[in-house]
């Protein structure tokens, strides 16, 4: 183990300094204006970094405000405005909402009574199994979700023979997998590319179901369809249903309550977000609207005791955050550069 970790230390430092010549190497044989050539090269040195995880690619995220800084590419307020992003905030919001679903177990007492309805049979539940964890994803990690859908579906999966049927087993854990990511696709707040290309595209929430939905609505019965095709699973079976015992108490109807306000401002924020100006006496709408509602969400969660500061402090994805403001801040510096041009000009070139 020791060795390996050894072995693994020597390979990133061996991708770092090459990386590092590679930068000077552009820096130096570009062809284009300067500005261009630092933000291209700065773009390459990024690229390898986060490809090859040399570095942790939350530390490589912070590389990019120090580099485009060091290389005369914007001002240090510019540098840092990505990481103080709105679309950061409204993903804080989303980590403060999983958390409190997770906290209070409402993710499970959710997927348990929709998977009571199959009433033992394991093809709706495999179905209804694929569906839960898919909405649950819109909400959540996709991470998370497929981890808290596992042990419902080994419980299932238990019930039969593991030799036998191995393309059931396959079946259904590849969808689950499958699953978490389509539904990651349907909300902003679903997956972490999301918000970098809705940042970058100015797009709300509400805009964003408009061509997620649909995507996702499209790729799950199709993923479905062709993993049914080659795996060919035994999905006539019956099985004996073991859930864990949840029940409504005053906290998870808070937490519910909260999480379906929530989640419908950020689908209607179009027509919410007029009435509310108004009412508050604003001239224009309020701005990056979806994330101050995620703000407020954060604050009812700890506020109301649904879920702690600290437990939303562990269950946030700190690193993810910070990579969305390396990210943004790589992007502008790009635009201004004008070496996303150049990467543009190319790629029609070559078509």
């Amino acid at each position: 183990m020791g060795e390996m970790a050894s072995l693994k230390s020597h390979k990133n430092g061996i991708i770092f300094i090459l990386d590092i010549v590679l930068f000077f190497v552009l820096l130096n044989v570009l062809p284009f204006e300067p500005k261009a050539n630092s933000g291209l090269a700065l773009l390459a040195f990024i690229a390898v970094l986060w490809l090859s995880e040399a570095l942790h690619v939350t530390i490589t995220a912070l590389l990019v405000p120090l580099l485009a800084v060091a290389l005369g590419l914007v001002s240090t307020k510019q540098a840092l405005v990505g990481f103080a992003d709105p679309t950061i905030f409204l993903f804080f919001g989303g980590f403060s909402l999983a958390t409190a679903l997770h906290i209070q177990k409402l993710d499970k007492l959710i997927a348990n009574k929709i998977m009571a309805l199959a009433r033992g049979n394991l093809f709706i539940a495999v179905i209804y199994l694929f569906l839960i964890t898919a909405f649950l994803s819109m909400w959540m990690s996709n991470t998370a979700t497929a981890a808290m859908m596992l042990p419902l579906a080994m419980g299932i999966l238990s019930q039969l023979d593991r030799e036998k049927d191995h393309n059931t087993y396959v079946f259904v854990l590849l969808g689950i997998a499958y699953s978490a990511s389509i539904g990651g696709m349907g909300t902003l707040v679903g997956s972490p590319p999301n918000a970098i290309v809705a940042s970058n595209l100015h797009l709300t929430f509400s805009d964003w179901l408009w061509y997620g939905l649909p995507i996702m609505i499209i790729l799950l019965p199709l993923m479905i369809g062709i993993l049914y095709i080659i795996f060919k699973p035994k999905l006539h079976l019956n099985f004996e249903q073991t859930f864990e015992n949840i029940e409504m108490n005053p906290m998870r109807i808070l937490t519910f309550i909260i999480f379906s306000v929530i989640a419908l401002t950020w689908i209607f924020s179009g027509k919410i977000n007029p009435f509310i100006s108004g009412l508050l006496g604003l001239q224009k709408n309020i701005a990056s609207f979806d994330s101050i509602i995620a703000l407020l969400a954060a604050i009812v969660i700890c506020s109301t005791g649904v879920a702690s500061w600290k437990q939303i402090q562990s269950n946030t994805d700190w690193g993810v955050l910070m990579l969305f403001g390396g990210g943004l801040t790589l992007s502008a510096v790009l635009k201004d550069s004008g070496a996303s041009k150049i990467l543009a000009d190319s790629i029609v070139f070559y078509d």
